[in-house]
C-alpha cells in the first residue's frame, strides 16, 4: 500500500511539473528593449570622428551615410567633430530614436 502512494504522489508531482512548464513557457524571464537602428547622414569637405552619447563609432570618416545597430531608443547626442581641430568643423544633433530607421542629418 505504501509503495502505490509513493508512485502516485511521484507521477503527481511530475504531472504538476509538466503543467508548469507548459504553462508558463520557456521564456526565459528576459525582456528585450526596444531599440532602433541609426543612419548618420555627414557632409562636409574634411574628414570627421563621428561620435554617439561622447562615444567615439567612426574615426575619420568623410562625408556618406553611417550606420548604427541597435541603439536603444530614446534621447542620443550625436556629433561630428574635425579629426584634428574643433574649429575647422563641429556639428551636433540631439535627436530621439524610435525603434525601426531613423535618420540624423550632420553638416559640420
Amino acid at each position: 500500500m505504501k509503495k502505490n502512494v509513493l508512485i502516485k504522489g511521484i507521477l503527481l508531482l511530475i504531472l504538476l511539473a509538466l503543467l508548469t512548464v507548459g504553462f508558463a513557457g520557456c521564456t526565459g524571464g528576459v525582456i528585450d528593449s526596444p531599440t532602433g537602428t541609426v543612419y548618420i547622414v555627414l557632409s562636409g569637405p574634411y574628414l570627421y570622428d563621428l561620435y554617439t552619447d561622447d562615444y567615439l563609432y567612426f574615426n575619420n570618416v568623410s562625408r556618406g551615410t553611417y550606420k548604427l545597430n541597435l541603439v536603444p531608443t530614446g534621447n542620443h547626442l550625436f556629433e561630428a567633430v574635425h579629426y584634428l581641430y574643433l574649429d575647422w568643423g563641429y556639428d551636433r544633433a540631439y535627436q530621439y530614436i524610435h525603434s525601426g530607421a531613423n535618420y540624423v542629418y550632420l553638416y559640420p
